[in-house]
């Protein structure tokens, strides 16, 4: 006897029924996939985010430590300053290796096409030091001078979005002033794309904060002594030291509730999904009696009866299970929107994960709730004698 064929022309039999089930396994596999997607693109992107800051500890003003840290990471801007007095005590710390001013502040520009407001975001640093925090940067044309006036240099997607180009003299600032593009950093893949970086000194001439710094990014020279420089960092009055772990632990922590309500999402649709594979089985099983009597007055036996049930719920769980993960691919970019807009700290690139393991386990697993709702549907059909199930049928 041939299940696969048999199981195919009774699904069809019944094409409403059988559509709606795939569709709710569908549905239930497509939450699946994507939140394990997202999860891991999302753990993967702010580790490379971290990564990409370059810096091991971050002294902030004290009082605000891990919002101020949240915030300039992610192209914010914090209302509280350091003084210059401040970085040089930080440089004079036993273990210091690097420390890099930086003075961040943020302006609105019109966008002609669309009539509105953009926020744009300055970086006023030291070209010498930033580029020892990050050394992975590569630019077309050129670095500034940090004694230059009047010079910037563009993130790639920036330029990309205002059709910048290296040499190119724009009005910039408050007052409109000419400053020349010098260069545009080779594409990161994180915020440093979308910024203006600006002499330090330039940056505080503009925003009206001469002799003030946002945060100072400090590299050490041996990573097992973070966690002691950062204690010395602590002793200057104005100054809160936050290391990448901290703030790693601090963001992971605001995700956590959201990733909960995520997974009580996908539990329900679980549930929801393998009630209604059931339920339809054992409504089969029930409308079927006399089909399974009169097999097994030919010589079907109820292990035969038991494998049709079964090929008839694998073909339906791995037809949603292909499904689900279709829909889920199709709709990643709606579905990381939708996440992003939940999670109190999103990285700025694109966390949707999708690798040959990810669809082969949603595929499995939607087999898997296949096999575990047909045991007992197919186990009921199969102890049905040929009498009992004729006379059922007719009755």
């Amino acid at each position: 006897m041939n299940f696969i064929t048999l199981a195919v022309k009774n699904l069809m039999r019944r094409k409403g029924r059988t559509g709606l089930t795939i569709l709710g396994v569908a549905i239930a596999i497509s939450v699946l996939f994507s939140l394990i997607a997202l999860n891991t693109g999302y753990e993967i992107e702010l580790n490379r985010e971290m990564d990409s800051f370059g810096a091991h500890i971050l002294a902030v003003p004290k009082g605000c430590p891990y919002e101020a840290a949240s915030l300039m990471i992610h192209g914010g801007v914090i209302p509280k300053y350091l003084n210059i007095s401040d970085l040089e005590a930080v440089r004079s710390i036993d273990g210091v290796e690097v420390a890099s001013p930086l003075l961040m502040y943020q302006f609105y520009k019109r966008d002609e096409a669309t009539g509105q407001n953009n926020p744009h975001i300055v970086y006023g640093i030291k070209i010498d030091d930033m580029r020892e925090i990050k050394p992975w940067w590569r630019v077309e044309g050129r670095f500034f001078e940090d004694d230059e006036k009047k010079v910037k240099v563009v993130g790639r997607e920036l330029a990309e979005k205002e059709n910048l180009t290296v040499g190119q003299v724009m009005p910039f600032g408050p007052h409109r002033e000419d400053f020349t593009v010098v260069g545009i950093l080779e594409r990161t893949g994180d915020q440093d794309d979308l910024l203006h970086f600006l002499p330090l000194e330039e940056a505080q001439r503009l925003s009206n904060k001469e002799g003030k710094i946002t945060t100072i990014s400090v590299k050490v020279g041996d990573l097992g002594r973070v966690g002691a420089v950062a204690v010395e960092m602590e002793k200057i009055p104005d100054i809160q030291a936050v290391t990448m772990t901290q703030i790693m632990g601090t963001i992971t922590n605001l995700t956590g509730s959201a990733r909960s309500l995520l997974m009580t999402v996908i539990s329900i649709a679980m549930v929801i999904s393998a009630f209604g594979i059931l339920n339809t089985l054992l409504m089969s099983v029930n409308e079927r009696t006399r089909e399974f009597g009169m097999l097994k007055a030919i010589g079907a036996s109820g292990l035969d009866i038991g494998k049709m049930i079964m090929a008839e719920t694998l073909i339906i769980t791995a037809l949603g299970g292909l499904l689900g993960t279709v829909m889920a691919v199709a709709g990643s970019t709606i579905i990381e929107g939708f996440v992003k807009g939940m999670l109190p700290y999103a990285p700025l690139g694109s966390f949707i994960h999708i690798t040959p393991e990810l669809v082969a386990f949603s595929l499995l697993f939607s087999v898997g709730l296949g096999i575990v709702c047909g045991i007992y549907p197919a186990f009921k059909s199969s102890q049905l004698t040929p009498m009992e199930a004729i006379r059922g049928g007719l009755e």
